[in-house]
């Protein structure tokens, strides 16, 4: 593959390729030390709630939510980066900036395809990859786009910020410097070979299912590879960095995980039978690694699973409905999001997770806007000091002490007044009541009572909507109860929120999860006079007797039905025939003669009566 980009990168980073077993070993579990840099790690992590339209700061070490920076054009399900000084939330049209010390919208750009991407967050980064059209966003400094000329697999970096990525359609692996603009491609995996990519002891590896081994990646080429001990499915997905020497393999159709262990620098035989994880029944196609802990996704149930480096359960974690979204964080901690990124569940380099409800009305750094301190009244001239501080200058002047009021030698009774009391100030909205989504064909009907007002009316409901092929929001009246959300996708599940508002903000969510679904088709069967035939010695005069044309249309796709005729004569009988529908549940064919002009005819399939028509003499 001959690389694109823009601009000039930096010069390859030295890596040494291994060709045995026991040096690959060495190589992959070895100590790793990061590349000295001026760079400081980003720590935290920053999530999109659609619901109170802004995007939060995760203190991952304490769970508290510190920042709020309001991003209205935002869309419902983006994910959140943060680079240096900026975070930048990837819409599926637009990828919006904002600063993390005004916690203002900076800029607006497009983004450079529709496709749902894989964010890194890395050292001079961060990168938002979109696989299918092979583009790689770099926003660690001026936006920049860098082509890798066809699809990618899963991308994954090592500590000093280089970003590796395997390209499948070619078997190319290449890696963009931090800082660089441009690929370099230093190995190639055979191609019609199956693998993926992921890190272990900070070097990439790549790990080939088709023959089930274990490939350290190096500057001529792939090397030796160390097997894996287990038969590993094309579909398996890693985490992207290893469990304590372990790799994290996800195999989701068996319900299985599979940690293998490569071998180490010190081990004499051969590299241990990989730990198999036998998981509970559900749908996962999410795992990653904090270092030491494993995390893996159910999505059937949004349950957050985590093992130590040898297999074992730790703590299972159940999310609100809905999708989930799993990332790693620069600072080596595992998030898992919440489709409308009302709940994450940040799990720590040794295991500790921390369940973190998304709500505006926790924010505790000093970060947000407050309202300025009184200022203090100034005059100058020397005066006293304490400790070491200046002998003139200005100094704060205590206010004045007054004088006590004077004694009243009249006592005079307080006179009742008409004066009411003082109003309470209002709150946001109560949770709107019963709130449903009832399904239909693209569509979902939300329905839901009101909110309670709090002291101020309800002047809208922001109805939002999420779900793994994306999502939106829109903003109906306050005396509105129900709505129609269109254009949605038959078959996936949708988790639809109602927020009322009023002039003191948006109070709490009610949730309904529904999925739309396709109408069945009406069944029908249309029956007309067919191609004029005899039959034996009952019909043997022309035209009269003829075959009935039949077509059956709506009925289950590729079914055995039987269809019989009848007739307004008592004395017709006939036993029918069994036909088989195509894809699209439909048939036609020609049978029955017939030849009694004036009578009546019609057929039966599946309960289902066609019309009726008269036999007449042609």
């Amino acid at each position: 593959m001959k690389p694109r980009g823009i601009g000039r990168g930096r010069a390859p980073m030295a890596l040494t390729a291994l060709t045995v077993v026991g040096a690959v070993a060495l190589a992959l579990t070895g100590a790793a030390k990061p590349q000295g840099g001026a760079d400081f790690q980003q720590s935290g992590h920053w999530v999109y709630n659609a619901v109170l339209g802004g995007v939060f700061h995760l203190d991952g070490a304490t769970g508290a939510i510190d920042a709020r920076a309001e991003v209205p054009e935002a869309e419902a399900g983006s994910p959140v980066v943060q680079g240096s000084t900026g975070g930048y939330v990837i819409g599926r049209s637009r990828i919006i900036e904002f600063g993390k010390s005004t916690l203002r919208v900076e800029r607006s750009t497009p983004a450079p395809s529709a496709e749902a991407p894989v964010t890194l967050e890395v050292p001079g980064g961060p990168y938002v990859i979109y696989r299918e059209s092979g583009k790689i966003v770099w926003l660690g400094g001026e936006t920049a786009t860098v082509s890798a000329d066809g699809k990618l697999g899963d991308p994954v970096a090592t500590a000093d910020g280089t970003v590796w990525l395997h390209r499948p359609d070619n078997g190319a692996v290449c890696k963009l410097v931090k800082g660089a603009l441009r690929l370099d491609c230093p190995a190639s995996t055979p191609k019609g070979q199956t693998g993926a990519l992921t890190v272990v002891a900070d070097r990439p590896v790549f790990v080939n299912t088709a023959t089930d081994t274990v490939h350290a990646i190096g500057e001529a080429g792939l090397g030796e590879g160390v097997p894996v001990g287990a038969d590993l499915p094309p579909s398996a997905r890693l985490a992207s960095t290893d469990v304590d020497g372990r790799i994290a393999v996800l195999d989701g159709a068996a319900k299985r995980m599979l940690l293998v262990d490569i071998g180490g620098p010190n081990r004499t035989g051969p590299p241990a039978k990989p730990a198999v994880v036998s998981l509970p029944p559900g749908d996962y196609t999410d795992v990653e690694s904090s270092g030491q802990t494993v995390v893996v996704v159910n999505k059937a149930t949004n349950a957050v699973l985590t093992f130590d480096r040898a297999g074992k359960p730790l703590r299972e974690t159940t999310m609100p409905p809905g999708g989930t979204r799993v990332s790693r964080g620069e600072d080596a901690r595992v998030y898992v999001d919440s489709a409308d990124g009302g709940h994450v569940v940040a799990v720590d380099h040794d295991g500790r997770v921390t369940p973190v409800p998304i709500s505006g009305d926790k924010i505790t750094s000093s970060n947000q806007p407050q309202p300025p301190p009184a200022e203090p009244t100034l005059t100058g001239g020397p005066g006293p000091t304490t400790g070491a501080g200046p002998t003139t200058g200005p100094r704060i002047q205590p206010p004045p002490k007054l004088p006590p009021p004077p004694r009243s030698t009249t006592v005079r009774p307080v006179q009742p007044t008409s004066a009411k009391p003082p109003v309470a100030p209002a709150s946001p909205p109560g949770v709107p009541t019963s709130v449903r989504a009832s399904s239909g064909d693209r569509q979902l009907t939300v329905d839901w009572g009101a909110a309670a007002a709090n002291g101020a009316p309800v002047s809208a409901y922001l109805v939002t909507w999420t779900s793994s092929a994306g999502g939106s929001s829109k903003r109906v009246g306050g005396g509105t109860r129900s709505t129609v959300l269109t254009g949605l996708a038959n078959g996936t599940a949708y988790t639809v929120t109602v927020v009322a508002e009023n002039r003191a903000g948006r109070g709490p969510g009610g949730q309904a999860t529904a999925s739309p679904v396709a109408p069945k088709p009406q069944r029908s069967i249309q029956l007309s006079r067919g191609t004029p035939e005899l039959y034996k010695d009952d019909c043997t005069h022309l035209p009269d007797s003829a075959k009935m044309r039949v077509t059956l249309r709506g009925f289950a796709p590729n079914t055995s039905v039987k269809v019989i005729p009848y007739s307004s004569n008592p004395r017709y009988s006939n036993e029918g025939r069994t036909v088989r529908t195509d894809a699209n549940g439909t048939h036609s064919f020609e049978a029955f003669h017939y030849c009694q002009v004036g009578r009546q005819v019609w057929v039966v399939a599946d309960g289902v009566k066609s019309n009726t028509i008269t036999w007449e003499r042609r």
